[in-house]
């Protein structure tokens, strides 16, 4: 099947229409985190902020694919249709949305996305998937409205109204405006648009006892990127002092050592069962890879059986079978890690401070679980208490709970908060 010839028949950016003024009041408050692997969402249950099951998971595939009939899927259907076609799906659609097309920082990214992209209408990259040429804000929408079909869904009730979290951003950043025009493409007011940090730590606040303003290190570890943001906060006010990110120190880039390293332990005589015309086998592997990552966090070792990946040079197709230790993964997270530690002692030294200066740590993003980073993260800031609560759910649970309890903030500025002193 050549890709370019499949039509797009059916498309729910056909079907929805933007929201009503008339809804812009109505109904619950959800908060959607667009994660580079992972799109959770989150509503209030009574009073309390609960993340809306996928099946077993607590989110879906930030993946969105062009299937055999002509429909546009999301979530783990598109992951499906991502392994047996990777040209009809993209993925990482919050990198879509964070850099011009052609962005060198985002290369990484490129590189590994099988669909075409070009140069969007408001110049960020579009992808191609069939005959249909999908900006980025679009991409994002048929995510969003993925999400808000599964809130409607949890709550038996419609929803209209949305609280977005995004990265970090400058003033001049249209990241905050590109989420806006995706969730009005997917039929949603936006109540608010918060940044990851500020959301994680005036939701640690109430949970973690302390001074009544403090002064943290939110690392936040994802599959899209490592961001180091120091932060300055109270029970209702957070200000983001200094932020860095690269998305060169990601989950995605560990897992991809990871399935580098099983490529090279086939047995001799044997080899992947894959070719261009034939990537489903890789993508079993690129699979399993990410989930022996996973289970290195809770235990020593893992075994890894991928069905009928190998060949022979008789063309007899056989399992992949391998054991990966902790110790061989922590070999291949060190470097990330030493570099992620070095943006932690960036990021301090644009406001003068030392790790000591720190009331807490928050830990924000799956990869955090491991325990190397944990052990490093306490090494460097010694005797700050490390948070680790809720890693992949902190920022939507976060973000519910201020969009859910609260009005959208006034436009007048926020109270100056007391400086922070450097202590040498």
């Amino acid at each position: 099947m050549n890709p370019a010839q499949l039509q797009v028949t059916d498309c729910p950016l056909d079907r929805v229409r933007p929201p009503e003024p008339s809804t812009r009041s109505q109904g619950p408050v959800i908060a959607v985190d667009l994660g580079t692997t992972t799109c959770r969402v989150a509503v209030l249950k009574g009073a309390q902020a609960v993340c809306v099951p996928s099946g077993r998971a607590d989110g879906t595939p930030s993946v969105v694919a062009l299937a055999s009939g002509g429909r546009m899927v999301t979530g783990s259907a598109a992951r499906q249709q991502q392994a047996s076609v990777p040209a009809l799906a993209t993925w990482a659609i919050k990198g879509l949305l964070a850099a011009p097309f052609g962005d060198p920082k985002m290369r990484w990214l490129y590189d590994q996305l099988r669909c075409q992209l070009v140069k969007g209408d408001d110049g960020l990259p579009a992808a191609v998937l069939g005959n249909r040429t999908f900006a980025a804000r679009e991409l994002a929408a048929l995510l969003l409205i993925e999400a808000r079909e599964r809130a409607q869904n949890f709550l038996s009730q419609p929803v209209y109204r949305a609280v977005l979290t995004v990265p970090p951003t400058r003033k001049e950043d249209p990241l905050p405006q590109t989420m806006t025009a995706a969730a009005a493409l997917a039929g949603l007011h936006v109540e608010r648009v918060i940044s990851e940090p500020t959301a994680v730590a005036l939701g640690a606040f109430p949970r973690n006892p302390g001074k009544a303003e403090r002064t943290a290190m939110v690392c936040d570890w994802g599959g899209g990127h490592f961001q180091a943001s120091l932060v300055h906060y109270s029970a209702r006010q957070c200000q983001v002092l200094a932020t860095e990110g690269i998305g060169s120190l990601c989950g995605f880039e560990l897992d991809k050592r990871v399935l580098e390293r099983l490529l090279r332990m086939f047995p001799q005589g044997y080899r992947l069962a894959a070719d261009r015309t034939n990537p489903a086998a890789l993508y079993r592997m690129a699979g399993a890879a990410e989930f022996a990552k996973i289970q290195l966090s809770e235990q020593p070792e893992t075994r890894i059986r991928v069905p009928l990946a190998a060949v022979n040079a008789a063309g007899q197709a056989g399992d992949f079978e391998a054991v990966l230790t902790r110790k061989d993964l922590e070999a291949m997270a060190k470097p990330l890690i030493d570099s992620a530690i070095r943006l932690c002692e960036q990021v301090l030294g644009q406001k003068t401070l030392f790790p000591g200066d720190m009331d807490e740590v928050i830990l924000v993003g799956e990869q955090c679980r491991m325990p190397l980073f944990r052990e490093r993260i306490q090494e460097f800031f010694i005797q700050v208490p490390i948070r680790l609560d809720e890693p992949g759910q902190a920022a939507v649970l976060s973000a519910v709970r201020l969009g859910g309890n609260s009005t959208p903030p006034p436009s007048s500025p926020p109270r100056t908060m007391t400086p922070v002193p450097g202590r040498r």
